[in-house]
């Protein structure tokens, strides 16, 4: 069944929602707020007589003594989008590194099970031995044909699984320090010496305790035969033949009702 996301999907960033949904505007508008959080940071620490700034986000995420900020490339280790679009740096040395995509990034609609992989091998290896064993315990056999009537598989993410998603790991463009949703704005005070943006930072661990992902995997098409032993090159289970297991990260919203949903 295809995925049918909904505006209540986006977690309050409705502005850029159309744009997530329509893959040929994605990497043109998500550049432009990339480059414009860049140019903006930048551009008020060359503004500042110290050379430095404080952030300051709409919902109260404060960073300081910003030195300025650095776009990242589109693509990541594997060829996918890189969890990380804009590093700020402080004169602390320390480098955070912001997704401008917003609170739905960890949400991957397009099915994609090296992405998956690369968040955490070990929770792609337990989801599809569980589904197998969930698939087996609703009677259906390896080598068995589907007849059209076997259903997709979801699985709930909790505790250091979501986290692993939320932060992402090095592979996959991360980790990630913050989500960054809404205009790429911001107000300089010069007497504070504080740019006070109008978009919110939300923390990759604060996401993580707040909102819980899931993996996904499609239903096998109809035809296909069930393959429970045969593993692809990383160790994890095919389970059926037609190109082996479709995974993909999803939020609440995207799981329909009356779903098949396993714990891992």
């Amino acid at each position: 069944m295809a995925i049918r996301p909904t505006i209540s999907a986006y977690g309050g960033g409705t502005q850029q929602f159309p744009v997530f949904l329509n893959k040929a505007l994605v990497g043109y508008q998500f550049e432009k707020t990339e480059r414009d959080l860049m140019r903006t940071i930048n551009s008020n620490v060359a503004r500042s007589q110290q050379k430095r700034i404080n952030l300051l986000a709409a919902d109260g995420t404060e960073i300081s003594n910003v030195v300025g900020a650095r776009k990242h490339s589109n693509a990541n280790a594997i060829g996918g989008d890189s969890l990380t679009d804009v590093s700020i740096f402080t004169t602390a040395g320390r480098q955070y590194k912001v997704n401008t995509k917003g609170t739905i990034a960890p949400v991957q609609i397009h099915n994609d099970f090296k992405s998956v992989f690369a968040s955490s091998p070990i929770l792609a290896k337990r989801f599809a031995r569980a589904a197998i064993q969930k698939y087996k315990s609703m009677g259906f056999r390896d080598g068995a044909i589907n007849q059209g009537n076997v259903p997709g598989v979801y699985a709930e993410l909790r505790g250091e699984n979501n986290m692993r998603v939320c932060r992402g790991t090095p592979q996959m463009g991360g980790p990630v320090d913050y989500y960054y949703e809404g205009a790429t704005l911001g107000e300089f005070d010069e007497e504070q010496n504080m740019l006070r943006m109008q978009g919110s930072f939300t923390s990759s661990s604060q996401l993580a305790k707040t909102q819980n992902f899931y993996v996904s995997m499609v239903e096998p098409p109809n035809g296909s035969r069930f393959m429970f032993t045969k593993q692809d090159n990383y160790g994890v289970p095919l389970i059926h033949d037609q190109g082996g297991r479709a995974l993909s990260i999803v939020d609440r919203q995207f799981v329909p009702a009356n779903s098949v949903v396993i714990r891992i």
